[in-house]
């Protein structure tokens, strides 16, 4: 009997569209198809087809769009990011270390995008990219309560008045407290500081001048605030006052009454004058028979300022008067101011 040999047939070689897409390997009795990287083979066997990457993974091409390609794929990225040199990914675009982003000053890179921002003091401006100063004293008229602003590139600086002290920035204008600085500025009087200054309460007797810090005293002689009598001299002393009656009059100074120097002998009239006691005072007046304005008297010589006096005697002068002596025949009058005739004798039987 003739025995028959059985040949392996080259598949790949006899049907040249065998694994198309892929590479076809014969074997004993049979073939294979073996599929390039992104391909798969079909379902019967004799082809790769194209495994369709996107489909499979929703992970692929994140922040992009996966793109299927024949054995591959490719990512289109989203705005902010670009591809992988593989093209199988995308990464963020730092666009800040592109001329800045275009941004004038500062630029923040963020995912898939940046931000322009500006130094303190200034605002972006609706093109997002420039900075422009903002004028703070406009902005807020009150930004330097106490002072004046003024605006400066990027930011200001206060101008404090009276009353008021400048921050370390000069941002602020911060109220002194006159009071705390100076205890003795209401002296004779309480401080009581205030937004920018301080008041002072003074004591009874002083008052807050005009033009003038702390309290100063009332002159109330001056202007009439004082109970003195009108006989009294009113002395301004520091708050307040004191009353001491005038010369010619007694009292505390509230109520003074006349002194009647008179009677106390209290007087420089001259011996030979008499003292008149008068309100807030006295006079004097030389008595008869003197000259003088009573402080001084000298004895006045009626006899030689009147030669008629003691007719038919003679005028004798004599302190404060005279005495007249008379002839023979006369007698002096009881006064002895004039001579008086005697009656003569009669002889007896008339």
């Amino acid at each position: 009997m003739m025995m028959k040999n059985c040949m392996d047939i080259d598949e790949c070689e006899r049907e040249p569209l065998l694994c198309r897409g892929g590479i076809c390997l014969n074997t004993e009795g049979s073939y294979e198809c073996e599929c390039p990287t992104g391909f798969s083979l079909s379902t019967d066997g004799s082809a790769c087809e194209d495994v369709n990457e996107c489909q499979l993974s929703e992970n692929l091409c994140r922040n992009g769009k996966c793109v299927n390609m024949a054995g591959t794929y490719q990512c289109t990225c989203d705005t902010g990011y670009q591809a992988t040199p593989d093209r199988q990914g995308c990464v963020d675009i730092d666009e800040c270390t592109i001329m800045n982003g275009g941004c004038e000053t500062h630029c923040t890179n963020s995912e898939g995008s940046y931000e322009c921002s500006c130094s303190e003091g200034y605002a972006l401006m609706p093109d997002l990219r420039t900075c422009a100063d903002i004028d703070e004293c406009e902005e807020t008229p009150e930004i330097c309560d106490g002072g004046q602003c003024t605006n400066i590139p990027g930011e200001y600086r206060c101008l404090c008045y009276d009353g008021f002290m400048a921050s370390m920035d000069m941002r602020t204008c911060i109220d002194v407290n006159e009071c705390d600085l100076n205890p003795n500025i209401c002296l004779h009087g309480d401080c009581e500081n205030t937004k920018g200054s301080f008041i002072c309460h003074c004591q009874l007797g002083y008052f807050v001048k005009k033009g003038s810090t702390g309290c100063t005293d009332v002159d109330e002689c001056e202007i009439g605030a004082h109970n003195c009598n009108m006989h009294a001299a009113c002395i301004n002393v520091p708050g307040s006052f004191k009353c001491r009656c005038r010369d010619g009059w007694i009292g505390d100074g509230i109520k003074c009454i006349d002194q009647d120097e008179c009677s106390f002998e209290d007087h420089n009239c001259n011996p030979n004058a008499d003292c008149v006691n008068t309100p807030g005072s006295y006079r004097c007046t030389c008595k008869d028979g003197f000259n003088g304005d009573g402080f001084s008297c000298s004895d006045m010589d009626e006899c030689a300022d009147n030669v008629n006096l003691c007719e038919n005697g003679q005028c004798l002068n004599a302190p404060g008067g005279y005495r007249c002596e008379c002839e023979m025949g006369f007698t002096p009058t009881e006064d002895s101011k004039a001579c008086q005739g005697t009656e003569p004798l009669r002889p007896h039987g008339d």
